[in-house]
């Protein structure tokens, strides 16, 4: 993940806690575009969502969905 990737929030459980897991029938819900690093901690990000907020959240509950280039 990197600052200008539009990413989306991990909805099953158990996919937070091992990434390696898909589930087919439950898809990421949209979020925003990753905007800086978060103060939390190194794996955390600050998202600037479509309200126009920016939330800070953890690695383990995104999903890239598309990269910046």
């Amino acid at each position: 993940m990197k600052v200008g990737d539009y990413v989306a929030m991990i909805t099953n459980e158990w996919q937070k806690h091992n990434r390696w897991m898909e589930f087919p029938d439950e898809k990421p819900e949209p979020l925003g575009i990753i905007v800086e690093k978060g103060k939390c901690g190194k794996q955390f990000w600050n998202v600037l969502l479509s309200c126009g907020t920016v939330k800070e959240l953890s690695e383990n509950y995104l999903k890239v969905i598309s990269e910046s280039r």
